[in-house]
């Protein structure tokens, strides 16, 4: 990728860090992402899936039906949008033309083999006597979190570690899984910094790097509820890209480190920067001591 283009870049208004939803519509043709970078991707995600299984699959009991619901969704959507990556057999087979990696779907479990050929990480958030809970995933790039913690949990139980969740986002959280409709797909952007390009972190280990040497994390996230209206699909699609490219627009630069500046302590401490964070403020800013 060539000069300051990211596939979503930074924010470029200045403005506050602040914990917002931002769902917006998303149209069915974007609901799985291709992309020069997911070959080399799918060959570690079989690797991951291969060697640890456990850490990065998980169900609950019960929830078959949902999670096969939704896989055929997705197989529909690839037939019809992405033809020219993907060939989907009557057989429900799925072969990524690109890396030639193929799979049955229903041969095993199906986000855990449907994790083989996409790179979105899939999650199954069900409602359970009124709550949404966890209730299988296939979550092969985790951002410094573990499957096992979260699977059960309801939403508030899965986003307390998040500061400011509490006050922000938990009274719309629930309100909001009850009010998608199965004819409204929606998406959503996520970022972090992270010191090395690694994608699977199940852990966060407290370290600091160069603020050249960082690395701007996306996680696009979509939502898409099943008729039923008790069945919720999160998707996760991780890209890592080079933070240094951002001072490719100075402006924009400048912008991004005043949001990042502006994060409280809590929030500089919860994406592991309380180490780097005034570092980055300079760098991104071009207050670099010669």
């Amino acid at each position: 990728m060539a000069g300051s283009d990211y596939v979503y870049p930074p924010p470029a208004d200045g403005k506050p860090f602040r914990l917002m939803m931002g769902l917006r519509t998303m149209p069915a043709e974007s609901w799985i992402e291709t992309g020069p970078e997911l070959p080399a991707q799918l060959l570690e995600r079989k690797q991951l899936i291969s060697t640890k299984r456990s850490q990065v699959f998980g169900e609950l009991p019960g929830y078959e039906d949902p999670a096969t619901r939704f896989a055929e969704m997705i197989l529909d959507n690839l037939k019809e949008f992405h033809a020219d990556e993907y060939l989907v057999s009557s057989e429900n087979v799925v072969t990524h033309l690109p890396s030639q990696c193929t799979v049955d779907v229903f041969q095993d479990h199906p986000f855990l083999q449907l994790a083989h050929v996409i790179g979105e990480d899939l999650c199954l958030i069900s409602k359970v006597d009124n709550q949404w809970l966890l209730t299988a995933a296939a979550v092969i790039y985790p951002s410094r979190w573990q499957l096992a913690e979260k699977l059960g949990k309801n939403l508030d139980q899965i986003h307390d570690p998040v500061p400011g969740y509490q006050e922000v986002l938990q009274p719309a959280m629930s309100l909001t899984f009850d009010k998608l409709s199965s004819d409204r797909q929606v998406w959503r952007l996520n970022w972090a910094l992270h010191q090395e390009p690694i994608l699977h972190q199940p852990t966060a280990a407290p370290q600091t790097a160069d603020p050249a040497d960082y690395w701007w994390r996306t996680e696009r996230q979509t939502l898409t509820k099943l008729v039923d209206g008790d069945h919720v699909l999160f998707t996760i699609r991780n890209r890592v890209e080079p933070l240094a490219q951002l001072l490719a627009q100075p402006a924009n630069a400048q912008a991004f480190g005043q949001t990042i500046n502006s994060m409280t302590p809590d929030t500089i401490a919860y994406k592991g920067l309380t180490q780097d964070h005034q570092a980055l403020v300079d760098y991104l800013m071009r207050r670099q001591v010669d």
